[in-house]
């Protein structure tokens, strides 16, 4: 049975059985900062099992695409070694929330796999917590052997959110492969230590309990149910075949590796392992890109990064060194991009994003391999037998090299790698990457532990009104710790059942405004969402504020309305350029305060002037137009149907908000949005955009500025235009007057800097200063400190000295001011090969307090020990001595 066929076959069983098919959700979680990637297929349903959320039905059913490849669950190192390790897979899962439980639970999982899939019922085998003898009763009515059945401790089958919450025992049901597969020991079971003769294909779990903080369990009065089947497993066993790498998610990419690299699979094992670990990480990479992830050095961005640069480490084991990967993506649409159309979408940019990656880790590698090989040079010398574990995070965290990599180089040899060492440098950076996350986010993650176990609940009226009276029900110290009273001058956070307040999300930054009571007043200097739930940040600026009381909250409404019109510009900045790049431009991030806006999109190169200048002109047109801002509710099947946008990092109801910048004539803008927003586009009047940048590969950033902030800024401009046309004395020509002038500069300096040459040779004539002409080994050195002279004067000297004796030689030359030190190193070319100017800089530059680097020819260094210029000689000569 092909995979879309097991896909289809599971969802329309689990629709006929009274469940909602929903689609699924971006492998970015929405709303939910504690994961890195959707890992499973609950976690769109997150809500509903806590209580925060109804979507009108209490049955579902989905294919969730998964990513595991960070944080807690992470299988990125196994990937390719193991049959069924992956980055990417396919979640098949049924809900139910509240409705039914373990009997029909079971009773679904077994009908579908028994008599649907048409599985011999001899070949599956059955997993229950230990104390769960409802489940044990309920598999057995299901006709299933008692000795079939096995009891696992907490380990393998209770499952929990988190340390408190929903939880619950789990039951599992395992497809055996035959006792040719196992240890050969007669008590072989699941759950057994070899892990090769049973396969778990689905895992079934009861969400009845909610834990407390000292591990009480109490029932749930809903009790629910999440379940999971691994789509790539279940082909498994459908297709007969005992790895995933063998069903047909995965043989068509592989053999299209295959192709490329010219190497049949099956010709060696550990090329086979290269080729399973590209095809799995270029799924993952496909749909990481296409949700929106770009490689980057940190959170998503940078686990993309790390997938792509494993999978090109292992197309150089296949002997690939030019990027490869990108072509191949068309093989990952093939088999997939009729079920998720969004990969198809984004094939331009997948294939975009993935060679600028593969083109930077190449040249990465090639410079990294300087430190490694010399790192590897002073172990050997040092008679050391490992790679000591300051040399292998630098070329980790600095050069993006691989672990796997390194130990692979330092084997090749004859070396280990200190991973004690290294490991504990990568916890340190973890430690201080926590730190600077900040304490606001731990504040907030405190505050929804809190009010998990709360049924509160906000009613948010702030899109018709700034104004409102509402009671306030919970509130928190600046720690999260929750509290009755807020005293003068404390800083916290509240929680009231009705207010005006906007939460920051979707760009938009939170309300500031004042909160007003009996007992005393605050400042709102800033509003977050907590899941569901609306978070004020106070300080307390008159009394106190208690819980339980009313009070009144006010908006502060001249930052929302300039927070609006930024909003609907942003939007209109976004038309604006689809219209002018095309419609492969798509969102990657935004800001939006009442001061400025800040769009980031996808796009492989920086804009032209004209380019944008035209993005610009298009805004303002429609700006002048006094289009109507128009806000609906509908559905989100119904939303998209229109045109309407959506984004990546969102969190969709059924039920969704479409904002339409446009008339019936002129659809200039629609999209999903929740936030605030204008009722016309005049009243925006004027956009100017600042910036055009890079701040990613394949992202780039447009800031610009709005209404009075814009005009302000062009009235400055046109004042510092009218101070250089009077310093020019002329009106007209104005920037040709410039470029005449700057011309003439640069000529000048360059004649400063040859007249400053010749001087310096003069001084070093005057002075008689003679050039070393002694000889070490067969090398004939130049090492003279040079009376004046800054950088380009010694380099030109270098180049002098070079010329003039042509081969063997190495230069050292070196000048002091106002104590600060140049260094310049130069090797004639007969030499470079044998040694290096920017290893022997890096040796003697910290005789001068410096450091420095650059070429095998020629390098150059800085520092402030001016007194340290001979020893640096010395050192240099001591060196050159020791390496002939």
């Amino acid at each position: 049975m092909k995979s879309h066929e097991i896909r289809d076959r599971f969802l329309k069983y689990f629709e006929s059985q009274g469940h909602h098919k929903v689609k699924s959700s971006s492998l970015i979680p929405a709303a939910d900062p504690t994961l890195l990637f959707t890992n499973a297929g609950m976690v769109q349903f997150k809500d509903c099992f806590l209580g925060h959320n109804d979507l009108g039905y209490h049955r579902a059913t989905t294919a969730q695409k998964c990513v595991r490849a960070g944080g807690k669950h992470n299988d990125l190192e196994n990937v390719g070694f193991t049959p069924r390790h992956h980055t990417f897979f396919e979640m098949l899962g049924n809900f139910s929330f509240g409705d039914y439980f373990k009997k029909d639970a079971i009773h679904y999982a077994w009908d579908l796999l028994t008599n649907q899939f048409k599985i011999p019922a001899e070949r599956l085998r059955v997993t229950v917590f230990e104390t769960d003898d409802e489940a044990f009763e309920i598999w057995k009515d299901q006709g299933v052997r008692p000795d079939w059945i096995v009891r696992l401790g907490e380990k393998d089958n209770f499952w929990a959110m988190g340390d408190t919450g929903p939880c619950g025992p789990c039951t599992e049901i395992h497809y055996d492969w035959g006792p040719e597969y196992g240890c050969g020991k007669p008590n072989c079971q699941p759950g057994c230590p070899c892990d090769t003769r049973f396969l778990e294909i689905w895992n079934l779990v009861f969400m009845q309990y909610n834990r407390d903080a000292t591990g009480k369990l109490s029932p749930l009065p809903k009790p629910s149910v999440d379940t999971g089947a691994g789509l790539e497993r279940l082909s498994c066993v459908l297709q007969g075949v005992y790895s995933n790498y063998q069903t047909d998610l995965f043989t068509p990419i592989i053999n299209a590796i295959s192709i490329k690299v010219a190497v049949p699979v099956g010709r060696d094992k550990n090329l086979d392992i290269s080729m399973r670990v590209i095809a799995d990480h270029l799924r993952s990479s496909t749909f990481l890109i296409a949700d929106g992830v770009t490689p980057s050095n940190e959170g998503r961005g940078y686990v993309l990064r790390r997938i792509l640069r494993r999978a090109i480490r292992h197309g150089k084991k296949l002997g690939m060194e030019q990027p490869f990967i990108f072509e191949l993506v068309g093989s990952v649409i093939e088999t997939l991009g009729n079920v998720y159309p969004e990969i198809v979408k984004n094939r331009n940019l997948i294939e975009t994003l993935i060679r600028e990656e593969e083109t930077k880790f190449h040249e990465t590698i090639h410079r990294g391999m300087g430190v490694i090989e010399e790192a590897i040079a002073r172990a050997t010398k040092e008679k050391s037998k490992a790679l000591s574990g300051d040399v292998s995070f630098k070329l980790y965290d600095t050069f993006g090299f691989p672990i796997d990599l390194i130990e692979v180089i330092a084997k090749e040899h004859n070396l280990s790698v200190d991973l004690v060492a290294f490991e504990e440098l990568m916890n340190k950076q973890r430690e201080q990457s926590a730190a600077h996350a900040g304490s606001h986010n731990k504040v907030l993650e405190a505050i929804s532990h809190h009010l998990e176990k709360r049924q509160f609940s906000t009613q948010f009226v702030g899109y018709d009104h700034l104004h409102a009276s509402g009671k306030l029900i919970e509130m928190f110290d600046s720690h999260g710790k929750g509290v009755h009273t807020l005293e003068l001058n404390q800083e916290g956070y509240a929680l009231f059942d009705v207010t005006p307040f906007y939460a920051e999300s979707g760009g938009q930054v939170g309300d500031q405004g004042k909160i007003h009571g009996k007992s005393g007043d605050a400042l709102v200097e800033n509003t977050f969402k907590v899941g569901k739930l609306i978070v004020h940040k106070i300080k307390i600026s008159k009394g106190n504020l208690e819980n339980q009381k009313p009070y009144t909250l006010d908006v502060n409404p001249v930052n929302r309305r300039l927070t609006a019109i930024n909003h609907t510009a942003t939007h209109m900045l976004h038309a604006a350029l689809r219209k002018t790049l095309g419609e492969r431009i798509k969102q990657a991030g935004s800001l939006v305060d009442s001061g400025r806006l800040r769009f980031d999109f996808t796009y492989p190169k920086g804009l032209t002037h004209e380019e944008i200048s035209m993005i610009e002109g298009l805004v303002n047109s429609e700006i002048e137009k006094h289009l109507p801002v128009n806000i609906k509710e509908m559905g989100y099947d119904d939303a998209i149907k229109t045109g309407a946008l959506a984004f990546f990092d969102e969190k969709y109801g059924d039920k969704v908000r479409v904002v339409k910048v446009g008339n019936d004539k002129n659809d200039f803008s629609v999209e999903l949005c929740g936030g605030t927003h204008l009722q016309n586009s005049g009243d925006i009047g004027i956009l100017k955009i600042l910036s055009e940048s890079s701040v990613a590969s394949g992202v780039r950033r447009i800031e610009a500025i709005t209404s009075t902030t814009a005009l302000h800024f062009l009235s400055d401009r046109s004042n510092a235009l009218n101070r250089i046309e009077s310093l020019l004395g002329a009106k007209s020509q104005v920037a040709e007057k410039i470029e005449g002038l700057v011309s003439q500069l640069k000529q000048l300096q360059k004649e400063n800097e040859q007249l400053k040459i010749k001087v310096a040779q003069s001084n070093i004539k005057s002075a008689k200063v003679e050039t070393k002409t002694e000889k070490i080994h067969d090398i004939q050195l130049v090492l003279e400190q040079i009376p004046s002279g800054d950088a380009k004067v010694l380099r030109a000297l270098v180049d002098q000295f070079r010329d003039s004796l042509k081969e063997k030689t190495i230069v050292v030359l070196a000048s002091q001011s106002e104590g600060k030190v140049s260094l310049c190193v130069g090797v004639t070319k007969d030499l470079v090969g044998r040694y290096d100017a920017g290893k022997i800089v890096k040796e003697i530059a910290p005789e001068v307090g410096g450091s420095g680097g650059g070429r095998a020819d020629f390098a150059q260094a800085g520092g402030t020990k001016p007194e340290g210029i001979k020893a640096a000689f010395s050192k240099f000569r001591n060196w050159l001595e020791a390496n002939p």
